[in-house]
């Protein structure tokens, strides 16, 4: 399937997604959570599945791996029976919503695109904010040396409506190339891209930390997209606005339980690394590596930043995902009652695309 059918079939998805929503919005309360009782009809935990881009192999994971790992979740009252990985982009908002499932760390251009087709997701929680684990590589005889050089050549990014499909574009306008001077692939996930460039069939594919520290030698890098694009709200924690209805305790709990997490991880980045090794069965020493190198980044936080946020609009409106008259209404969409006020940020700020 060529990479226009994709996205074709990509836009057709994300229109379907609000009737989604509201098939699973009537089972939520029945199969997103199961709560435990101690037998006496008390209470005692929630037992949840959640999804979780590019689980269990992305870095994305790491706040989820520590917080089982360590008990943050279970102090909070929280069990996480399982968490669904995806390849990206929509991807992971299909399984919030077609998998009846309370929380999903998701791409923030997925979610803008799933509320622009209708669905009423709401973002209460930031989570990973930087694209510091985005590597951009070529083939080992290839010649090209730097960005300019992909002039003319194939560029290959995940899915339609994924951070690679965004930045992309920002990484395109940061270095002054015409996006339509080159050929753009949705190769459909990180190892399928590299399968591409492995045959030849594009040119340049990206890998994620730490994967990428595993199989350096096996390629040129490219770029980090990071040093084109230092600021960007790669993911965010969506739910349903009826989970935030009839459960806003459990929302609440699973964000404490998340930043308590990451501020571990900040704290511990070599024991984090072990952990997420140890989970996403990968070398130990690289992951180690990739956690400490996005520590001074600050790459998880529940925190939401203004220009980190409008970054992603200006990459969408790049990408053509997010077209002219396309408002987004971000009290509609944001919802932060659940994170430290110190973490909040003014709506009137963000770029609305009114």
């Amino acid at each position: 399937m060529n990479w226009k059918k994709m996205i074709n079939l990509s836009k057709l998805a994300a229109m379907s997604l609000s009737l989604m929503l509201i098939a699973a919005g009537c089972n939520t309360q029945d199969s997103a959570t199961e709560t435990t009782t101690d037998g006496k009809g008390e209470k005692k935990i929630d037992e949840i599945d959640i999804s979780v881009t590019h689980y269990p192999t992305g870095l994305y994971a790491v706040p989820y791996d520590v917080g089982m790992e360590k008990g943050f979740f279970e102090e909070e009252g929280i069990k996480i029976n399982k968490i669904i990985g995806s390849s990206g982009g929509g991807t992971t908002v299909r399984n919030v919503l077609s998998g009846d499932l309370p929380f999903g760390d998701v791409s923030a251009s997925a979610v803008f695109q799933s509320y622009l087709a209708g669905a009423p997701l709401k973002i209460v929680s930031g989570g990973v904010q930087s694209v510091g684990d985005v590597v951009y590589v070529t083939r080992k005889d290839s010649d090209i040396k730097k960005i300019e050089d992909i002039v003319g050549k194939t560029w290959a990014f995940t899915n339609p409506g994924s951070v690679t499909e965004t930045t992309s574009q920002l990484v395109f306008d940061a270095a002054g190339i015409d996006p339509k001077s080159l050929k753009l692939v949705a190769s459909g996930g990180v190892s399928e891209g590299l399968t591409l460039l492995k045959a030849g069939e594009v040119d340049t594919s990206l890998l994620l930390e730490p994967a990428y520290s595993v199989q350096k030698d096996d390629w040129n890098e490219l770029l980090r997209v990071s040093d084109l694009v230092p600021h960007y709200q790669q993911s965010v924690i969506i739910t349903s606005p009826q989970v935030i209805k009839e459960n806003p305790d459990l929302v609440k709990r699973f964000l404490t339980a998340y930043q308590k997490s990451v501020e571990w991880t900040y704290a511990n980045p070599e024991e984090a690394g072990k952990i997420f090794a140890k989970s996403a069965e990968i070398d130990e020493a690289a992951s180690i590596a990739a956690i400490i190198s996005l520590k001074e980044a600050k790459h998880w936080s529940s925190k939401i930043e203004v220009d980190s946020i409008n970054n992603v609009i200006k990459g969408m409106k790049l990408a053509n995902t997010l077209k002219e008259g396309q408002e987004i209404v971000w009290e509609e969409i944001l919802n932060m009652d659940f994170i430290p006020e110190d973490q909040r940020l003014d709506p009137s700020l963000l770029e609305s695309n009114k």
